[in-house]
């Protein structure tokens, strides 16, 4: 007897599903895509409950007859190839007939749909892949398609969708590209019966662009126009400096199609060499347009990704069309975080020195990344005064597990007097008496501050770190982690008092964010407030800042804000902890200034201060403030023995 047989058609569009449908905004990008292939010019998408118990798509395109409204459901069936030759050159975003099959195998699909010369719509109803029903209709001119129940069938499936909210965003994200690939359509997405996204039809790419992207980020974009090759390039990239966390605005089109390519990212990333910090992606809305037969769309199942036949062409295409749209701005300073920001190349080339001499100011915290933490083994800054002696509690519990501490709040900053004309040694001021502490021992913890406060600096480490001189050995501290561990807890302490310290701005700041980016701030705008910020809807998707918190960075709040807002978009519901915490966790990171040189006055501050958190032994994301080196480790490696 045969062991091999054919799998059952229900079977096989069930499998064939897992592969097409990943989420409810895979259901959405297929049902647009085949509303922008009819030829539709407005496109009405609405969800419930992230996409869970409703996703219907309304077009105005040219609509089907009963027999071809049969045929859609079929596995394979499609208006878009004939031929072995039409899979070389495909000029529509569907081609494969496996997205409307795939979709009504995990669903109820009800489908109505007339061509504009029909007098009758026809109506079909299918139940996990079961067709149930097909009757007339009266319906406009276009197609109307609803889907309820997704992955109803498959209660495995359901148990692996995310939050309604995040579903959402992969929704809006999708509903964002193909309005930017089609300009020329009007779309409207409406989330649990709210407008999330109107867009009018319009010619201008730029119109376009600016509003998705939102004013301010446009503003700061150039131009791109270029061909070479027989591969034209255009649309917009962010001007030197203007960066972003996450390559989530660097959206890339080819030939109509959203998509993500590794050789059009390269010639980005090469474009863009010595123009912003490691690590940070400058925004671009590309453009790629060339023969469809130098680019195979045919990789993945939900047409994702493309390859095209001369990788390193396109690669060298693409730089050379950046590379000629940032001509003019070529002598910007190499790794500026924004616009009108100093490069930190520049402000890290000032040595630090403990000398005679006034105070130097405080500086402002510059906006920035923080570059990538050192590969050391974290140690708690206080060694064992004898061999077998317990880590303090306090610096245990901090590595394994900071982001649960609930903050006291913390005073804002002071300025200090000038220091003496002789060198003395740096040390932090006492810290006030300490607030309970709900996760350590009050003793361990004070022992914790007065180590710190101990702690006599002697220089740099190649300006980027401080060695300091402890009771029991060497101490190395990063003042970035530092800072951010500071900022951190003031921002928790914020939250939970009933008095928040705040700094108003000068002038307020107006900020105007793209749909997506001002969905997430309203999200959050609560807890926000409550760390210390004034944020005001103004109109649509613009903003007002009259004031930020007490140790917040007042320079550059809108780009702070969108590294934010990027940071969470990226992997705010991957992180640990309560949604406050996380919030407080990439303000703090992204507010802190990359490392540079520290004046003497700074540097007492930053032990005074770091002396007062609850946790001082690690960054918000568990990453090591200090590192010790005890004097016995010292003196064996010096081939010395004890009392010598």
């Amino acid at each position: 007897m045969s062991i091999i047989r054919v799998l059952p058609p229900e079977v096989a569009n069930r499998i064939a599903a897992g592969e097409v449908v990943e989420r409810p905004a895979s259901v959405v990008k297929e049902l647009a895509e085949n509303a922008l292939d009819a030829g539709g010019r407005r496109l009405r998408i609405q969800t419930s409950h992230g996409g869970q118990r409703l996703i219907q798509v309304t077009d105005d395109g040219c609509g089907m007859d009963r027999d071809d409204a049969l045929l859609c459901i079929e596995a394979h069936a499609t208006s878009k190839i004939r031929d072995l030759a039409d899979v070389g050159q495909i000029h529509t975003l569907g081609f494969r007939g496996e997205a409307l099959p795939s979709i009504a195998a995990v669903s109820r699909f009800l489908l109505q749909t007339r061509p504009p010369d029909s007098p009758a719509g026809t109506e079909l109803l299918v139940e996990a892949g079961i067709l149930k029903d097909v009757r007339d209709c009266g319906c406009a001119p276009g197609t109307n398609v609803r889907v309820t129940h997704l992955f109803g069938n498959l209660p495995a499936r359901r148990k692996f969708m995310r939050s309604p909210d995040t579903e959402d965003g992969h929704i809006h994200e999708v509903v964002l590209l193909l309005a930017l690939a089609h300009p020329s359509v009007a779309f409207e997405y409406l989330a649990d019966e709210r407008e999330a996204v109107r867009l009018t039809a319009s010619s201008d790419l730029a119109t376009r662009v600016g509003l998705v992207m939102g004013r301010d980020a446009f503003a700061e974009m150039l131009a791109v126009e270029y061909e070479e090759e027989g591969i034209r390039v255009h649309g917009y990239a962010g001007k030197p400096g203007i960066s972003r966390t996450s390559r989530r605005e660097q959206r890339l089109f080819v030939n109509g199609r959203p998509a993500s390519a590794d050789a059009v990212y390269f010639g980005i990333r090469e474009a863009y060499t010595n123009l912003v910090l490691r690590d940070r992606f400058p925004p671009v809305v590309l453009y790629v347009e060339m023969a469809p037969e130098r680019v195979d769309v045919n990789v993945h199942p939900a047409k994702r990704e493309v390859r095209f036949r001369e990788s390193r062409v396109v690669s060298q295409v693409v730089c050379s069309a950046l590379a000629r749209a940032l001509r003019g701005m070529a002598s910007v300073a190499p790794g500026t975080a924004g616009a009108g920001a100093p490069a930190p190349s520049r402000v890290a080339a000032r040595p630090f020195r403990l000398s005679a001499g006034p105070a130097q100011p405080r500086l402002p915290l510059q906006h920035a990344p923080r570059p990538p933490d050192p590969v050391v083994a974290a140690a708690p800054p206080v060694p064992p005064a004898a061999s077998g002696e317990a880590v303090p509690a306090a610096a245990a519990v901090a590595v394994a597990a900071p982001q649960a501490v609930a903050a006291p709040q913390a005073p804002v900053m002071a300025p200090t007097g000038a220091p003496a004309k002789n060198a003395a040694p740096v040390r932090a001021p006492a810290p006030a008496a300490p607030a309970a502490v709900p996760v350590a021992p009050a003793a361990g913890a004070e022992r914790a501050r007065q180590e710190i406060g101990s702690l006599r600096v002697l220089g740099s480490l190649h300006g980027q770190y401080l060695a300091a001189e402890g009771p029991r050995g060497l101490v190395l501290l990063d003042p970035v982690a530092a800072h951010q561990r500071i900022l951190f807890e003031h921002l928790l302490g914020n939250a939970a008092s009933s008095q928040v310290l705040r700094q108003q701005l000068l002038l307020p700041v107006t900020v105007d964010l793209g749909p997506e980016d001002a969905r997430r701030l309203r999200e959050h705008l609560e807890a926000l407030v409550r760390f210390g910020f004034s944020i005001d809807p103004f109109s649509g998707n613009t903003f007002l800042v009259s004031a930020v918190p007490a140790r917040f960075p007042p320079d550059n709040v809108a780009g702070l804000l969108r590294d934010i807002l990027d940071d969470l978009a990226e992997r705010g519901r991957a992180m640990p902890g309560s949604d406050e915490v996380r919030l407080a966790q990439v303000a703090a990171r992204h507010a802190v200034a990359p490392r540079r040189a520290l004046g003497e006055r700074e540097v007492a501050e930053l032990l005074r201060d770091l002396a007062r958190t609850e946790m001082p032994y690690t960054d918000p994301g568990g990453q090591p403030v200090m590192i010790s080196i005890p004097t016995a480790e010292i003196e064996r490696r010096f081939g010395r023995r004890e009392g010598q």
